[in-house]
Order: C-alpha cells, then structure tokens, then sequence
C-alpha cells in the first residue's frame, strides 16, 4: 500500500535558536549524527525551554529529516537522548495517532533516508544555493507502506548492514595500524 506522508505524519519546521547560558535541552543540528543515525554522545544542552521551545520539544518516535544540503537523512528522535529541539536544519515528522499501526518510525526513517524521490528534488533545484527540501515537497512523497512484520525485517536488515560497516572500519583502522608498525619496525631493523 502507498499513501502519501502528509496522510500518515504530520510535518513541522525546526526551530532556529541561539544557545544560552546555563541550558537544560539538547538543540539537535544535523552535524551531531554520524552516517548511522547515531547522536554523537558527547553533545551538551545548548538550550533552555521556554515559550518558544516548549512547543518544539521532541517526542519519543518524531523523526527528524535533515532537509538542507545534499546528505539528506531521517533518524528517529528517543527519549534517550534527553530532552531536545530540533534545529532548522530538520523538518520533524510525527506519525499520526491513526497511522501509528500501519508504519514504524524506523520504518519510516529508513525510507525517507532512502527514497529516490529526495534525488530528484536535488536534480530539479538548479543554481549554486544549498538544495533543501520543503515541508510541501517532503509530505507529498508517496511512501511504501508494508506490512509491520517487513518493516520490522528492513529496519533489522539495515541495523545489521550499519553494524557490518561499522565493524569493516574498525577492522580497516587495526590493519592499518598493524602495517604501519611493521613498516616502522622494519625500517628500525
């Protein structure tokens, strides 16, 4: 089944915000994730809720889609990151309460993250100007739905895939150290 993501989600910009002094809320910007989706840990609160952050906290399950530049990615907001806000950067997407069992978050971020349609906004925008994707543009992609049992297997499959990675790096980095010594102790001998 298909529906478009404006059916099963509702879409809200990020909030621009300026850090302030003694903060007590994550301001999440597009930079603090790797490749993986993962919060970089060591990131600090930058923000105080007030009455202009207090409607833009995030919720567990809201995914955030980096919608400025060319590396485009949703990543699924948890309350394990603290409390936080979203930066402009982001457009937050918050599955509706009645789509909210016919389509995962993990589900829905792997998508957006992987459609061909966010290739074809950049091919379309023409200049030298950063490409962003508009709120608009986001909730008119049409998105695959599944059924749950798949999406739990695509969201397992990739989990597997960016560990793979992960560990095909580490494995790179200790042979690449391996050699070097070699190399250092050869030269020694």
């Amino acid at each position: 089944m298909n529906k478009k993501l404006q059916e099963i989600a509702t879409l809200t910009s990020g909030v621009y915000a300026k850090p302030d002094y003694s903060p007590d809320t994550l301001y999440l910007q597009s930079v603090h994730f790797d490749e993986y989706g993962h919060l970089n840990p060591l990131l600090k609160p930058q923000l105080n809720v007030d009455g202009k952050t207090a409607k833009h906290l995030l919720n567990e399950g809201d995914i955030l889609f980096a919608a400025k530049g060319i590396n485009n990615f949703g990543v699924v907001y948890q309350a394990g990151f603290g409390k936080a806000v979203a930066s402009s950067s982001f457009i937050v997407v918050r599955i509706k309460q009645e789509a909210q069992d016919i389509i995962l978050p993990e589900y829905l971020a792997w998508f957006l993250s992987n459609t061909p349609a966010i290739g074809d906004f950049h091919r379309r925008q023409l200049g030298t100007t950063i490409p962003s994707i508009s709120i608009k543009k986001l909730s008119e992609i049409e998105v695959q739905v599944p059924s749950i049992e798949k999406q739990h297997l695509i969201t397992r499959i990739q989990q597997l895939r960016n560990k793979q990675k992960d560990l095909i790096m580490q494995l790179e980095a200790a042979r690449e150290s391996q050699i070097q010594q070699l190399l250092i102790n050869a030269l020694n001998n």
